[in-house]
């Protein structure tokens, strides 16, 4: 793909409330320092994960062969992700045990401290190499830029539970491979933003993050690499959609 060059933001318009056909670098190289408030987003773990489902849950058949590029590991756009993060912003990053180390050192290098690992319990085992243990939960790193304050009333713990499964049917798309339930994204808005402050998911696959900010009153900025997904994201924002409580 060529990346289509993005205007910088200084100067212009403010980069708002849009999802471009980009990588995640030439996003971040069109926003200025500390634009972001929180960065939340589920990047290419670096596990050749490949997934094997052709068909969505309800079992019609998926738009897409269920591939989302290769699944190498690349860190290079965190330097910038951490240089357009606002002090006092979060970044919640996806990963997998296995790799969540390297991810972990990659984020610190960047300038950010990982202050916890986050557990999403899935409430379902339907992934993985079917020899061993179901793949139930999937981590969830949370760095901070210097001091990040959370917006709760009550302590919470860092098991997130949600049922991917029964989201992706009431949402009634299951096109992305790794797709996310816009509720769990929903939980990180609210916990590390307020009203109007500005989301990030640079690698936004079929938009739950960028769902989830808009529907809790957020702006957003968002790319991906696959055109298919951008336009996937676009028409979700689009659609109405009400946002389940969590617990």
């Amino acid at each position: 793909m060529t990346n289509v060059l993005l205007p910088p933001v200084a100067g212009g318009q403010p980069l708002l409330d849009v999802v471009r056909h980009c990588s995640a670098e030439t996003l971040l190289d069109a926003l200025p320092d500390e634009y972001i408030d929180a960065i939340i987003t589920d990047p290419p773990y670096g596990i050749e994960y490949e997934s094997s489902r052709t068909t969505r849950m309800d079992g019609t058949s998926r738009a897409t062969s269920g591939t989302f590029g290769k699944d190498e590991f690349d860190a290079g756009w965190l330097p910038n992700a951490a240089r357009v993060l606002k002090s006092g912003g979060a970044l919640y990053l996806f990963t997998r045990w296995d790799v969540a180390h390297r991810w972990k050192d990659a984020i610190e290098s960047a300038g950010l401290k990982v202050v916890q690992r986050i557990v999403w319990d899935k409430c379902h085992w339907g992934m993985g190499d079917l020899r061993y243990f179901g793949s139930q939960v999937e981590d969830i790193l949370f760095a901070v830029k210097c001091d990040h304050p959370l917006r709760w009333d009550k302590r919470g713990g860092n098991v997130w539970r949600e049922n991917s499964r029964q989201l992706f049917y009431k949402e009634g798309n299951y096109d992305h491979p790794t797709q996310k339930p816009v509720n769990l994204m929903a939980r990180a808005v609210i916990l590390s933003t307020d009203a109007g402050d500005v989301v990030a998911d640079p690698f936004c696959g079929s938009g739950s993050t960028l769902v989830a900010a808009q529907k809790l009153g957020r702006h957003f900025v968002g790319c991906d690499v696959e055109a298919y997904y951008v336009e996937m994201s676009r028409a979700r924002l689009a659609m109405p959609y009400t946002l389940p409580m969590f617990g």
